[in-house]
């Protein structure tokens, strides 16, 4: 649900508490929290199996009045899901969510108080997924899905005195209404081979697809109220209603093959072609676009608990009905898709290394560069407009993880980001550099208590505008943030409850959140309890 950690019920997995292999039975877990900010949160599973079927039901409830003026969210999730195996080789599975969430201004922006005090935004999803796998062999798996979504997104916003802020004038007012139906099929081959005598290494297995395709049909009217614009330009007031209709179809087929080589070599080699085309939204645009893949993971030999990983590859964002898909989702271990607009191109390359030190300290280090054209539809007082934009993002990741004893858990981490914009629009930035530094320390004694303390370091410089500004300014900021919390462990696995402090210093400096639905820090002191029960 994109809530900040220790924030939500969705912290604690079911597996938690689950044993590797179930009886038939019916189970039920349940989580539920409070915070400050009137901040309330609760969640409930109940599954079950019997002989060759599986089912789960689940609903989950946040709301909080948030940290600051016109911050209030509540998100609400409702889902139920169903398996069944006919025989060993073939089982199929429904899924069925229902989702409804309701916010305000949730950015967070590099200056004080840089939100807009009239946003309103409410999204409901309907959303249905079958799928289909069945196993020919063991080294042949058939896989198929196909997901459908309806989405209603309602917004508001409102920018007094955007024209002549020194004269208290021009106010401009945005209302859009969008209904969205997506539709989205993929079908998928897992082929496992026998050793290839011919090759020092094995083709461990080969992802094909016969056929991807993805389908958003979207019925957006977009309101603009100019008002109160004063001489020479006052031809500006009155209302438009811009239709934006947009058609989007993407196909997509891809192949992948790993393969295992002596000295401890993966090799990994795809390809993918995706076919994209967008009709009614200012203009039409498509895009055919071939996708090289390639990584290489070495366990060293001669260095004893080594490994190092490269990789190097093109995408084109998908548009994806639920954010969900088929194709691997990783080369290498670096991550191909973001949640990046429709339609954006993207080069990534990458290389990490990481160390076993002994069995309890770990340690290592990733670099990656994304080079990314990004389409965008800018709205303005005067029309709309669509242009590319190019993107830089640079992230680095260092991290030194220790157990010194069964009851002890050490880590620090380094994490530098870079994003450059060109060119910046509206709420928005042309370069931002941030460094983060977080630590912790865990304590867990085998009576079911636990204790945790860690703290991040953030420093961030770059140019920034302001909501409603064309020119861009200059800042940078640091600050320590520190958080705290205990929890027990209730006996035979019937759950936990937790108590803690998040920024118990209650530091408010903001930053620029590059993930504005993902903040991983939040400003003011932040205080909560929670209870979680499994049952059995």
């Amino acid at each position: 649900l994109f809530l900040l950690a220790s924030q939500g019920p969705s912290t604690i997995s079911t597996s938690e508490f689950n044993p590797l292999f179930n009886r038939n039975r019916i189970a039920a877990q349940g989580t539920g929290l409070g915070g400050e900010d009137d901040t309330w949160a609760g969640e409930g599973i109940a599954s079950a199996i019997y002989d060759r079927a599986s089912f789960s039901a689940g609903y989950s409830r946040f709301v909080t009045d948030g940290f600051r003026d016109n911050n209030d969210q509540s998100d609400e999730l409702a889902t139920a899901f169903a398996q069944y195996e006919f025989t060993p080789e073939t089982s199929v599975q429904t899924e069925f969510r229902y989702r409804n969430r309701n916010n305000d201004d949730l950015d967070l922006n590099f200056f004080q108080n840089d939100f807009s005090p009239f946003r309103d935004q409410d999204f409901e999803t309907y959303t249905a997924r079958g799928g289909v796998r069945h196993a020919f062999s063991p080294g042949s798996i058939l896989l198929a899905s196909y997901i459908y979504s309806d989405n209603d997104v309602d917004s508001r916003d409102a920018f007094p005195d955007l024209f002549a802020p020194d004269l208290g004038a021009g106010d401009l007012a945005l209302r859009s209404d969008a209904t969205e139906k997506a539709h989205s099929g993929e079908v998928q081959h897992l082929f496992r081979s026998e050793p290839l005598g011919w090759l020092d290494g094995i083709v461990r297995s080969v992802d094909l697809t016969t056929g991807g395709y993805f389908h958003i049909d979207r019925d957006q009217d977009l309101v603009r109220t100019v008002s109160d614009v004063p001489p020479p330009f006052d031809g500006l007031n009155g209302t438009t209603v811009d239709d934006r209709n947009p058609d989007v179809r993407h196909g997509n087929v891809y192949a992948y093959s790993y393969t295992d080589f002596k000295g401890g070599v993966t090799l990994t080699l795809g390809v993918s072609g995706d076919f994209f085309d967008e009709e009614g939204r200012t203009g039409s645009g498509d895009n055919d676009q071939v996708n090289p893949k390639v990584g290489l993971t070495w366990d060293i030999p001669f260095l004893r608990g080594m490994t190092v990983r490269g990789a190097a590859f093109r995408v084109l964002k998908r548009s994806l009905a639920t954010n969900q898909t088929l194709e691997p989702t990783q080369v290498a271990g670096f991550n191909q898709f973001f949640d990046d607009l429709n339609g954006t191109e993207a080069w990534h390359y990458g290389g990490a290394i990481d160390q076993k030190f002994t069995d309890t300290l770990f340690g290592g280090g990733a670099f990656s560069y994304r080079d990314l054209d990004v389409p965008e539809t800018t709205v303005s007082p005067v029309g709309t407009f669509r242009r590319t934009r190019a993107w830089d993002e640079y992230l680095g990741r260092a991290y030194l993880f220790w157990t010194p004893h069964n009851w002890v858990a050490l880590r620090a981490e380094y994490i530098y980001e870079k994003l450059e914009r060109k060119p910046a629009s509206n709420n928005d930035y042309s370069r931002v550099t941030t460094h983060r530094v977080p630590f912790g320390a865990q304590f867990f004694h085998p009576s079911g208590l636990g204790l945790q303390l860690g703290g991040t370091y953030l420093q961030q410089d770059g140019h920034f505008l302001r909501q409603g500004s064309a020119v861009l300014e200059g800042g940078d900021r640091d600050f320590w943030v520190f958080d705290a919390g205990v929890r027990y462990r209730l006996p035979k696995r019937y759950g936990f409850i937790s108590f803690g402090v998040n920024n118990f210093t209650d530091e408010d400096s903001t930053y620029q959140a590059t993930d504005p639905d993902n903040p991983r820090i939040r400003p003011g002191r932040f205080v909560f309890g929670s209870v979680t029960l499994a049952i059995p």
